[in-house]
C-alpha cells in the first residue's frame, strides 16, 4: 500500500491531470498538494525523532528555488508535534566577510563556493551543538557583506535536534570529525516535472527556474531577462557544488506541488513576455511562454499562508 505522499508523487504531474483538478477540483487540489508534502515531512520527523539521542542535527541542503527556507519551518513544526525540542540556523550565518572571500579569475568574490563560509567555524559549532548542546553562533550583516561582530549563545535542552540549511550543507568538508550518529543530511528539490502524453513539457529545472522567476522579480527587482540570464551560472555552481554530494543524503524531500505551476503561470507569463525578439534569451523565454500557456491558471488565494509557494509569490 503506498503512503500519501507516493500517491500525490505518482498522479500529479501529469498536464492533463492538473489541467481536469484545476478545472473542477481547484480548492481540493491545492489542499491535496499541500497536505501530501506535509504528510512526507511529518514522516521523516518521525523517523528523526525515534533516532534522535541528546542532540542531532539535521543538515538541510539544496538548490535554488527549492524550498529550503520554508521547508526548514514546515519540518521544525513537524518536528515539535514529534515531540523534539527543534531549531533552524542557517549556514549564510558563516559566511566570510567579503574582503576574506574566495575570487573568481577576474578577482570578483565567488559566493558559491563552500569556501566562501568559514569551515573551521562551522565544524566547531557542529561539535558543540552535539556533544554540549551550545555554541557561540555567528551572524552576518548582508548590508555590509561582513559578520556581525557579536555571537549568539545557543543553549538547547536534552533531547534536541537542529536543522541547519543552505547549500553547502552535505558537504563533506562541513562534517569533518563528528561523532558517528550525530548527523542526518537531508537533501531537498524538485523531483518532478509535468509530463504530456508521455513527454516532458517543463523539466525538474525548469520549475525550479518558473520559481525564481517570479521570487526574482517580487523581491529583488530582477527582470526576467536578467534571471534567464544568470541560470546557466546558477546551474553550473549547483553541479559542482551541490549535485555530487546528492548521492550522500539520508533523506531526500521532493517540494514539486502538484499545484504551483497553475499558480505561478500568470505572474511568470507576464515576466516572460518583457523578453524582447532581440534578447539573446529570447528563445528560452518562448519555450517556457509556451509550455506555461498549457497550464490551466490557479488563484494565488488557494495557496496557504504556510506554503513554501510564499517563497516565490510573496
Amino acid at each position: 500500500m503506498k503512503n500519501l505522499a507516493e500517491q500525490y508523487v505518482h498522479y500529479h504531474n501529469s498536464l492533463g491531470e492538473i489541467n481536469r483538478r484545476a478545472a473542477g477540483e481547484a480548492a481540493a487540489f491545492a489542499e491535496e498538494s499541500e497536505r501530501a508534502y506535509r504528510a512526507e515531512l511529518m514522516r521523516i520527523a518521525e523517523k528523526a525523532a525515534r533516532e534522535t539521542g541528546d542532540c542531532r542535527v539535521v543538515l538541510l541542503a539544496g538548490p535554488s528555488a527549492s524550498g529550503k527556507t520554508t521547508t526548514a519551518s514546515l519540518l521544525l513544526d513537524c518536528l515539535r508535534k514529534a515531540g523534539l525540542s527543534s531549531y533552524v540556523f542557517s549556514l549564510d550565518n558563516f559566511y566570510l566577510s567579503e574582503a576574506e572571500s574566495p575570487r573568481h579569475p577576474d578577482g570578483t568574490p565567488d559566493f558559491e563556493t563552500v569556501h566562501a563560509l568559514d569551515v573551521p567555524q562551522i565544524r566547531s559549532c557542529l561539535l558543540s551543538l552535539v556533544t554540549t548542546r551550545s555554541c557561540l553562533m555567528p551572524s552576518f550583516d548582508f548590508a555590509n557583506h561582513r559578520p556581525f561582530p557579536e555571537k549568539e549563545r545557543v543553549e538547547l535542552p536534552p533531547h534536541s535536534l537542529v536543522i541547519m540549511e543552505g547549500l553547502h550543507a552535505l558537504n563533506p568538508l562541513l562534517s569533518e570529525g563528528m561523532p558517528e550518529g550525530s548527523l542526518l543530511h537531508a537533501y531537498l528539490s524538485v523531483k518532478q516535472g509535468i509530463e504530456e502524453d508521455g513527454d516532458l513539457l517543463l523539466s525538474p529545472n525548469d520549475m525550479r527556474l518558473v520559481r525564481r522567476l517570479v521570487r526574482d522579480a517580487q523581491f529583488r527587482a530582477c527582470t526576467a531577462e536578467r534571471t534567464l540570464g544568470m541560470w546557466p551560472s546558477v546551474m553550473q555552481g549547483e553541479y559542482r557544488y551541490i549535485k555530487p554530494f546528492r548521492p550522500d543524503a539520508d533523506v531526500t524531500i521532493n517540494t514539486f506541488l502538484g499545484y504551483e505551476s497553475c499558480v505561478l503561470r500568470d505572474s511568470a507569463l507576464a515576466l516572460l513576455e518583457t523578453v524582447q525578439a532581440g534578447s539573446p534569451y529570447f528563445g528560452e523565454a518562448q519555450r517556457l511562454t509556451q509550455a506555461l500557456r498549457r497550464v490551466a491558471p490557479l488563484p494565488a488565494s488557494l495557496v496557504p499562508p504556510d506554503s513554501i509557494l510564499h517563497e516565490f509569490l510573496g
